[in-house]
């Protein structure tokens, strides 16, 4: 376990927020010993906090979500109240509260329905909450795709890859402040062939640091996408959908003499609400997708058919006409389509239960089964026998887990610890095998045919725990 000692305003946000704020009377002079509580009522959270000799306080470790409540009271002052406090991740709200002196009793409100602005922050980052995610149009429902409305990112190449300030490597994946990234190529969970290794509907948002990001990320030297999940709340909320598309609704590119074919299907449904109102609350989500988009299969060199799939070569003595047909045959299996499909499953569930108002825990778990017979070459056209003889089974398997404590010891003490667990396999089996088994091997005759793929198979299995400490003294913050 690490235990860091951080600034206060800069606790570990990684799938958290803040509220803090510094409270001053008329004549700027600070406020101390005031009492300041904030809320969410969505959730019954209620953290109670004391101004320290320069005014200031701080609530880590808080959820990110919509309508918070933040009050301030100090006898001899009106009462000020901030509502409908937007916290997004990774975002420490700062509330900036001049007290006015009050003669009898009095309340000041302010609705705060828009983030409020760090003025404080100098690096490059871009949040995109759950409205962006759910009303955006985006292909084939892959959230890190929104990735791209941030500042300093760009696509890199053609398969979904993602490059910081022209940096395409070295980029760091959190879920719920969980590492989720494949090490062994660098990128998010499951690679890009997938369809997507968390459902859309279970991302609540998610941050993008493309530079200037604080030390908790110095393990990622491009840009960080952290993401954070649904929880449920004291009112029950459901979701069911299903999208289908198939050729007809794509565009044919301009230089293709063809519009692949294609039929996709996903579906699903989400739930969560309360098990005990302000106590113990679930979220959990399921989804399917379903596609086939057969690869089409020809042979160029020699060309043995036309377009119509009669054959054109020639075949003759020594041959005999049987071992000709034979010959035609054999070779009619790599022109026409490829059966080619997916079949993918997403399941998500969490967790969050607060025992006492000092107390919180949250329980994470993402699973992804993902398979495609024939999908280890994604193109849309394969050439000399590329489709049947070159391609295989591609599978991905990936699975993690979070748990998390947050004790509240004071008003000016708060602890966290964070566990992780993260399973990220992804195989390709061929379809032909031209060694004894555990041998690799591939044959090229170049400009003619493949035969066979090298089998790849990597696994990355990892853990990460982490301790946080967020002390709050008498005038200045650990």
């Amino acid at each position: 376990m690490c235990v860091l000692t951080l600034p206060a305003a800069g606790q570990s946000l990684a799938g958290l927020g803040a509220v803090s704020g510094t409270v001053i009377d008329a004549t700027n002079a600070p406020v101390p010993g005031a009492r300041v509580a904030v809320t969410n009522p969505n959730t019954g959270l209620l953290r109670r906090l004391v101004t320290n000799d320069s005014g200031y306080f701080i609530a880590p470790s808080l959820q990110p979500g919509p309508g918070y409540e933040v009050k301030i009271e100090k006898e001899g002052f009106a009462t000020y109240e901030a509502k409908s406090v937007v916290l997004q991740v990774g975002q420490n709200v700062a509330l900036n509260v001049q007290l006015t002196v009050a003669q009898q009793a009095q309340t000041v409100t302010v609705e705060e329905s828009t983030p409020i602005v760090e003025s404080a922050k100098t690096g490059v980052s871009q949040v995109v909450n759950s409205s962006q995610i759910l009303n955006l149009p985006i292909n084939g429902r892959r959230v890190d795709s929104f990735v791209l409305l941030s500042p300093g990112v760009t696509a890199d190449g053609t398969f979904g890859l993602l490059s910081f300030r022209g940096m395409p490597g070295g980029n760091a994946f959190l879920q719920d402040g969980n590492d989720t990234t494949n090490q062994f190529y660098n990128e998010n969970a499951g690679r890009t062939r997938i369809s997507s290794n968390i459902s859309q509907d279970s991302v609540q948002e998610f941050q993008v640091l493309s530079s200037g990001y604080s030390a908790e990320f110095g393990r990622a030297v491009g840009g960080v996408v952290n993401t954070v999940t649904k929880s449920g709340t004291n009112g029950v909320h459901g979701t069911g959908y299903w999208f289908f598309r198939n050729q007809d609704f794509n565009a044919r590119d301009r230089y293709a003499s063809i519009n692949p074919q294609e039929s996709r299907h996903q579906g699903g449904g989400s739930i969560g609400g309360p098990i005990k109102k302000d106590k113990l609350f679930y979220f959990g989500n399921f989804e399917v997708t379903r596609r086939d988009f057969p690869v089409i299969s020809s042979i160029l060199n020699p060309q043995f058919f036309n377009a119509g799939g009669t054959f054109i070569g020639t075949c003759g003595s020594p041959a005999t006409p049987q071992q000709c047909e034979n010959a035609v045959n054999y070779f009619r299996r790599f022109f026409g389509t490829v059966d080619r499909n997916v079949s993918q499953n997403l399941g998500f569930l969490k967790l969050d239960w607060r025992p006492t108002d000092r107390q919180s825990i949250s329980a994470s778990f993402n699973l992804l089964n993902w398979e495609s017979p024939n999908g280890i070459q994604t193109a849309a056209a394969l050439t000399n026998a590329g489709a049947i003889g070159n391609n295989g089974l591609s599978t991905v398997r990936t699975r993690w887990a979070k748990l998390s404590h947050t004790a509240v010891a004071s008003s000016t003490v708060v602890n966290e610890f964070r566990f992780g667990w993260f399973k990220d396999r992804l195989a390709d089996e061929p379809n032909y095998t031209l060694a004894p088994p555990g041998v690799r091997s591939a044959v090229t005759v170049q400009g003619q045919a493949n035969l066979g793929i090298k089998k790849v198979s990597t696994s990355g299995l990892g853990t990460n725990e982490s301790g946080f400490l967020s002390t709050l003294r008498s005038g200045q913050t650990n």
